[in-house]
């Protein structure tokens, strides 16, 4: 598993890294893990997504931008984000979805469990459940998404893209829940628990150096009027 060096940036150029990181790895084989930061306060939401629902609800001095991944609204205020992309020769690149969710949470809850914080994923549940829509994904635990048990609180959701190219997961854990979490060591438990469990050692690697065509390409996508406001 190539681990990206941890990066920086507003949401426009972390939705392109993520597009570029699934449809044009150098290594398209490999699993690929990508831990980054905001340099500014942002939401994304998720590509099936109204524009418009979600432009009322953000304050206007906050970037808004379309993810190509599923889901609702994530606020990025104040999360811990990551992608990590799925080459389709791995068997979890075909599995259900939400064998690919607990996967991943299963490896979060691992990291975090590991200094003590109480969690665990959120079962399915009995009987018949009311279908509301995503809106703020942080607020609304689903199966699979990572809870504090003490508290009910979801501290950490993910998304989906799947392709020719391979599965993409784009995951968060909200940081205001878990105040007594050391992020430096999560970062690398959490790293060595995902190899784990995806039978694939995690190895540092530089960032990777793409064709200029593409990354303007996947740039200028996630910037256009025509990608974020399309619905």
């Amino acid at each position: 598993m190539d681990v990206l060096p941890r990066q920086s940036a507003d949401a426009v150029d972390n939705m392109s890294a993520d597009w570029l990181l699934l449809e044009n790895y150098p290594q398209p084989d490999r699993i690929r893990f990508r831990p980054f930061a905001w340099s500014e306060p942002a939401f994304t939401f998720g590509v099936s997504q109204s524009w418009a629902k979600y432009r009322a609800q953000v304050p206007a001095e906050y970037s808004l931008v379309r993810r190509c991944t599923g889901g609702g609204l994530v606020s990025h205020l104040n999360d811990w984000t990551f992608a990590l992309v799925i080459p389709p020769r791995h068997p979890l690149s075909q599995a259900d979805a939400m064998a690919s969710y607990a996967l991943v949470h299963q490896a979060l809850a691992e990291a975090l469990k590991a200094q003590g914080l109480p969690v665990a994923l959120v079962a399915a549940p009995s009987g018949s459940r009311e279908f509301l829509a995503p809106d703020d994904c942080s607020q609304r635990a689903e199966l699979n998404d990572l809870i504090r048990t003490d508290t009910g609180k979801k501290v950490a959701g993910a998304a989906q893209k799947r392709n020719r190219h391979g599965l993409l997961i784009e995951g968060y854990v909200w940081q205001p829940f878990l105040p007594e979490c050391n992020w430096l060591r999560f970062e690398k438990d959490f790293t060595q628990a995902l190899g784990r469990s995806l039978g694939s050692s995690p190895v540092a690697v530089p960032e990777p150096i793409y064709n200029q065509f593409d990354h303007e390409g996947s740039w200028a996508k996630f910037a256009s009027q025509e990608w974020n406001q399309r619905i």
